[in-house]
């Protein structure tokens, strides 16, 4: 088996989660439709249940052109695919589903488009001539649709499948590249695109086939990681996407503040009683969708989980201060903010800014980051490689 200093061909990466049905007959298939070629395959798997590691690792006591590499404590499809990547040995990199939905036919068409010179990067594509889908329902149809356009227009970008899974790359343009992906992105086709230097790009037609075994990954959590990974790729550069995150939990948790003030105000408790009902559940609902999605690396589990909720809530108070006290010196610098509904409520949105950006960085530098006696340590990756 070659070794990366002297490389092979092509690398396959392949990120796997509960694929153990199909790993074995995709490498088979690669087998024939590469055969002319020098290649490896690299299976990365997030320690699935099915155990879909142990199958490849068996497959790769046969076969040493099979790799595998099984990440304990490491999730994503993104992260996964930057792992093997930096596994690989190739002089090209292809990267692709290993639930069979996608075409290893045009695998060798792809390679040769990019080891020729022609592209630094080839895609496998549903949206130009030859391309389509076997078998998909109208909903998804239109949900694949609807983020190709996305994708689209906030990235201005003139690939026709923005939302593939299947490409190849030359290594080279990995190499320049791969510093500035985001391995926590949704789409890492997207990553390497848009933070690349003007690739040339190529896409060569084919009909997504219809899944045969296990199910989809496709769920709502999916489908908001990628309009955070949109976000992120068209103004990650000034605005974090960790701060979107923050702002979405802001918002759901100030929906939540008022629902529970009206249905304890309906329930005759005192007006007061109910404000400190609605803010403490609204806080509560807060802390819960941040420690679980915002700052889901350094998450709280166990006794600890009920730490950072009080170090949540007594941080919060300090954005609250700052988000009064900006109010507070607009009205009295410029006092005739309180005679118009619209500058009064314009003046507290810019303290809801403040308070907001204060709270995102205090939360960020201590309630997640930087108390060690009470944060959990963020989660370390395991990379475990099995030849």
């Amino acid at each position: 088996m070659n070794t990366k200093n002297n490389g092979c061909d092509l690398s396959v990466i392949l990120p796997t989660y509960n694929e153990s049905e199909n790993i074995k007959i995709l490498i088979e298939k690669l087998s024939v439709v590469l055969s002319d070629l020098d290649f490896e395959v690299i299976v990365v798997d997030d320690d699935s249940p099915d155990l879909t590691w142990q199958v490849a690792q068996n497959l790769g006591l046969l076969n040493s052109r099979i790799k595998t590499i099984r990440r304990l404590n490491k999730k994503g499809l993104s992260s996964a695919v930057m792992s093997g990547m930096m596994e690989s040995s190739g002089k090209v990199i292809a990267v692709m589903d290993a639930d069979m939905q996608h075409d290893e036919n045009i695998l060798p068409a792809l390679y040769e488009r990019v080891r020729g010179g022609h592209c630094d990067i080839c895609i496998g594509s549903r949206a130009v001539k030859k391309g389509g889908y076997r078998n998909m329902t109208a909903s998804r149809r239109f949900a694949s649709n609807l983020a190709k356009y996305l994708a689209k227009i906030a990235l201005r970008t003139i690939v026709k499948d923005p939302m593939s899974g299947f490409f190849v790359l030359s290594r080279d343009y990995y190499r320049n590249t791969m510093n500035r992906v985001n391995p926590s992105g949704f789409k890492i086709l997207l990553e390497f695109i848009v933070r690349g230097d003007s690739p040339k790009l190529n896409e060569i037609g084919y009909v997504f086939k219809k899944r045969v075994f296990g199910k989809t990954k496709l769920n709502a959590s999916i489908t908001l990681e990628y309009l955070l990974a949109l976000i992120d790729l068209r103004f990650g550069w000034f605005i974090p996407n960790r701060f979107v995150k923050f702002c979405i939990v802001g918002v759901s948790g100030s929906l939540v503040n008022f629902l529970c003030f009206a249905v304890a105000e309906s329930q005759d408790i005192p007006v007061s009683i109910s404000i400190l009902i609605g803010a403490e559940l609204g806080m509560v609902w807060s802390y819960f969708l941040n420690n679980l999605f915002t700052f889901s690396p350094f998450r709280y589990h166990g006794p600890r989980f009920f730490q950072g909720l009080f170090l949540y809530q007594l941080i919060s108070l300090y954005g609250i201060t700052i988000q009064l006290s900006v109010v507070s010196l607009v009205i009295s610098r410029l006092p005739f903010v309180t005679s118009l509904y619209i500058t009064l409520y314009l003046t507290y949105f810019v303290g809801v800014c403040f308070g907001a950006v204060a709270n995102y960085f205090l939360h960020t530098y201590y309630t997640w980051n930087r108390l060690g006696f009470v944060l959990t340590r963020p989660t370390k990756v395991t990379t475990s490689n099995q030849y």
